[in-house]
């Protein structure tokens, strides 16, 4: 019994020793030399399309102030080259909730154009724009035209949380029940045409003063997945099951494509802003049965790219390998684009960790799911909450401020330095037991320059050899860490880089 005890004993020890001893050579290198990120231009991914935010909630009240300059400001903090230089505007169409329903926050209910006053039960009163007035949601609109005027939109995606409340079974923009489909059979041209109109208006008289080439999306339907009903409803929402849903989505697109044809417009459907990808796993509301209802529908074919949202994943790797493996074996051709995140967090942690946890979400995505656009959910918030990049907040005597917190910087990381039409490269990173704490992402950008985002979670400063990079000379360098934001050096490109801890930089390398 001795003889065995010792056997195991010093089984155990050897190993400890041998893992101890694996662990001291890697700690020494780590410590006295440098690693290398390697860069490969001939491994290309996807070509990037930009980065956004929603003008969703608080947009109807901060429009309606009278301060020209905290307007402006705003907008230039999100779509000016001073700001995040986004290139996307998500623009929030109303149902109308606040008409009907006592959310505890207005706000949540946004005004629709649609005068309900002029509904005769016929439901193709909703394809007349004479029964519109768009007068209504100036707030929102106001800002709008602000963001345009920055020069740097690029991409307009017009979403609806619910129908208007007239075309769902219930009369108000979230479900009786959870899980409810909402919208009536007999509605889904309706909505298709209500959304058309509104959409056109927009478009018409806004949009197309700038003379600009913008892309036009529509996406009717935003998170079908969840449960959006019942007592303790609090914003506009409507859930789908799959098949309702590829028939509304099959309707949808055959009046977008009549509408194009009459218009010489080619405004594009965007589907399907799926509530997250974690729900290929789940046991409810399964993301691959969307999917397969989808393939039922000829509009599928025409399908280049999907919508979804990081809520709850976060940081997870697993996650996203997981649905990355499944699109690519099973929809190879279908791009992915990330529509919205926030940390569903209360309070507001202004700390650089919260900022770094943001820049995971965004590198993962981007480096994982292969996303190729990525936007926040609110670009503009009121309260205690981590759901803004901008913080606008007013004192008892009227005085308004705007704040942001390190995520803010941190997402001007990606957004100011990556261009629309970049096209992400390979990078592989020589920590091979992941011990750094280090991730990066590149990117071949138009102009033949080279965008190289590298984050540094770790409380331990890292010189690393940039390879791959030959011919190149000159690097601007961006740093956001704990103490400065956007803090930029231009220097004579040496061959290496320094990334202090708890960080986030930017390279720009240049001919």
């Amino acid at each position: 019994m001795k003889k065995k005890i010792f056997r195991i004993t010093a089984s155990v020890v050897i190993v400890i020793l041998a893992l101890a001893f694996i662990f001291g050579i890697y700690a020494l290198t780590v410590t006295f030399s440098t690693t290398a990120i390697t860069l490969d231009a001939s491994k290309r991914f996807q070509t990037m399309q930009g980065f956004g935010a929603s003008s969703a909630w608080i947009y109807q009240d901060l429009g309606a102030q009278e301060d020209v300059i905290l307007k402006n400001t705003a907008m230039e903090m999100l779509y000016g080259d001073s700001g995040l230089a986004l290139n996307t505007f998500r623009y929030n169409i109303g149902a109308g909730g606040v008409e009907v329903d006592n959310y505890d926050d207005p706000l949540r209910g946004a005004e629709s154009f649609f005068v309900a006053d002029n509904f005769d039960g016929d439901y193709k009163v909703f394809a007349d724009e004479g029964n519109y007035d768009f007068t209504r949601d100036q707030a929102s609109l106001d800002l709008f035209d602000r963001a345009l005027a920055t020069g740097n939109i690029e991409r307009i995606v017009f979403f609806a949380n619910s129908p208007h409340y007239l075309m769902t079974k219930n009369g108000k923009t979230h479900g009786e029940k959870h899980y409810d489909n909402n919208l009536k059979e007999e509605c889904y041209e309706a909505f298709s045409q209500y959304l058309l109109v509104i959409v056109e208006h927009i478009y018409k008289n806004y949009v197309r003063r700038f003379n600009r080439n913008i892309e036009i999306l529509i996406s009717p339907v935003n998170e079908p997945q969840w449960k959006w009903g019942g007592e303790d409803a609090t914003q506009e929402g409507c859930h789908f099951d799959p098949k309702p849903l590829a028939k509304f989505y099959d309707t949808f697109y055959g009046a977008l494509k009549e509408f194009n044809k009459s218009h010489d417009t080619n405004f594009k459907m965007d589907i399907f802003e799926s509530g997250n990808y974690k729900m290929i796993l789940s046991t409810r509301t399964k993301f691959n049965e969307y999917m397969t209802e989808f393939e039922k529908y000829d509009f599928f074919q025409d399908i280049t790219h999907i919508s979804l949202h990081s809520y709850g994943a976060n940081e997870s790797v697993f996650y996203r390998e997981i649905f990355a493996d499944y699109m690519a074996k099973y929809y190879p051709n279908i791009s992915i684009s990330m529509s919205e995140y926030c940390t569903l967090e209360w309070g507001v942690d202004e700390s650089i960790d919260m900022g770094l946890s943001c820049g995971k979400v965004i590198m993962r995505d981007v480096a994982i799911l292969g996303a190729t656009d990525w936007s926040h959910w609110l670009s503009i918030a009121k309260g205690d909450y981590e759901d803004g990049l901008v913080y606008w907040t007013k004192s008892d005597r009227g005085i308004s401020s705007l704040d942001v917190t390190k995520r803010y910087y941190v997402m001007g990381h990606f957004s100011k330095y990556i261009d629309r039409g970049s096209v992400r490269i390979s990078s592989n990173y020589s920590d091979f037991l992941g011990i750094n704490g280090v991730e990066c992402a590149a990117f071949k950008n138009p102009d033949d320059s080279i965008t190289v985002v590298v984050l540094n979670d770790s409380a331990k400063s890292h010189r690393i050899v940039l390879n791959g990079v030959s011919g190149y000379s000159s690097v601007k360098e961006v740093l956001t860490d704990s103490d400065v934001n956007w803090q930029i050096r231009e220097y004579d490109f040496g061959g290496d880089i320094k990334v202090p801890a708890n960080s986030i930089s930017t390279f720009v390398l240049t001919r």
